[in-house]
């Protein structure tokens, strides 16, 4: 897997990677992270991947979803 870069967020961290032809965008906070594939064939051109990976919606949904699962993590330990 190669490294192309870190997206700057004050709530997470956000990595971008390529492997095997896919754009990978990696977010983590301390405890959980999410990973969402994309093939590069979907994108004109790196920055693309880098504007979504940076939109505030998508961001949004990515932060609501930490919420969620660590709700979930709540439920089964104390």
């Amino acid at each position: 897997m190669h490294f192309i870069k870190e997206i700057p967020n004050d709530s997470m961290r956000i990595s971008l990677f390529e492997w095997n032809s896919k754009y990978i965008l990696k977010f983590e906070t301390p405890h959980l992270e999410q990973s969402y594939k994309y093939s590069v064939m979907d994108f004109s051109s790196q920055k693309e991947i880098e504007e979504l990976a940076s939109s505030s919606s998508f961001q949004k949904f990515v932060i609501e979803t930490f919420q969620s699962m660590y709700a979930e993590k709540a439920k089964y330990i104390d």
